[in-house]
């Protein structure tokens, strides 16, 4: 079941409009039916965004994410089943440029979903914060808070699309290798950023600008996999699948599990195997 989070389905009068909103289940953001295009801030949370309900159509969006919709049938999906946090703006198109709007409708690309550094969240997030506090005032700069956003999504998007990013995806693919083949090790942030010669602020934020998880949440998911499957295949013991896929205690695995799985390991092996070792 979706919802609208927005509360109305257009801007007033042609402005722009702000709203904070918690999104707790999947929620329409754009409308391929509306005039508009919407800016969102990802606050806190995380979750999947997905466009025109196609299939393989979708880009994880975690704290700082600044997403840029158009005039498609725009999707967000909360990660987990926990809440996130938007900040949400609402224009209407014809506050664009010719170009911006141009770029903006071209539906052969995928959206703009973008993750700078702090400097440039701060910026994009205090201006959100003014034009929310003003965009019910007679007298807004509605066109001058958002030509200023525009300028810094314009500005972040030829950054990430450049050679650096190139670089920094390649970075991450290696990344992803290498926690593929080391999953049952006892890793950490620091560790893995060690090993790639970066600081592990600098990973983080890095590793969720491509992949949309934390290392943490993408080391548990490839954990979470190879539990099931000994679950499946095997008869050993709860504690031993921990320990063969690199949790420290039972306890965390099972947490883990349930989270990920909806079921305890228990359960799941019942329903898979009739019954536990």
């Amino acid at each position: 079941m979706k919802n609208d989070p927005g509360g109305k389905k257009n801007s007033q009068d042609g402005k722009l409009e702000v709203r904070t909103i918690q999104v707790t289940q999947t929620a329409r953001l754009a409308s391929a039916s509306s005039n508009e295009g919407c800016l969102v801030m990802v606050l806190s949370g995380s979750g999947m965004l997905y466009w025109n309900q196609i299939p393989g159509n979708g880009v994880g969006a975690g704290p700082d994410s600044v997403l840029l919709l158009g005039r498609r049938d725009y999707d967000f999906e909360p990660a987990g089943g926990w809440p996130a946090e938007l900040l949400v703006c609402r224009f209407p198109l014809e506050m664009m440029s010719e170009v911006q709007k141009a770029q903006l409708l071209d539906n052969s690309k995928a959206p703009v979903v973008l993750l700078g550094d702090p400097v440039w969240s701060g910026r994009m997030h205090t201006l959100l914060e003014l034009a929310a506090g003003a965009w019910q005032e007679p007298d807004c700069p509605g066109r001058l808070y958002l030509a200023l956003l525009l300028h810094y999504v314009g500005k972040e998007a030829a950054d990430e699309s450049g050679s650096a990013s190139q670089q920094r995806n390649e970075t991450i693919e290696k990344i992803c290798a290498y926690l593929n083949a080391n999953y049952s090790q006892k890793l950490n942030l620091s560790g893995v950023a060690a090993q790639f010669y970066l600081s592990p602020y600098y990973l983080s934020r890095l590793f969720r600008r491509v992949t949309g998880q934390s290392i943490v949440d993408f080391i548990n998911v490839r954990r979470i996999e190879e539990a099931r499957r000994l679950l499946e295949n095997t008869d050993l013991r709860i504690n031993h699948v921990a320990e063969q896929t690199g949790f420290s205690t039972t306890a965390h695995f099972r947490r883990v599990f349930r989270e990920q799985v909806g079921v305890s390991p228990v359960q799941y092996r019942k329903v898979h195997r009739g019954g536990e070792k």
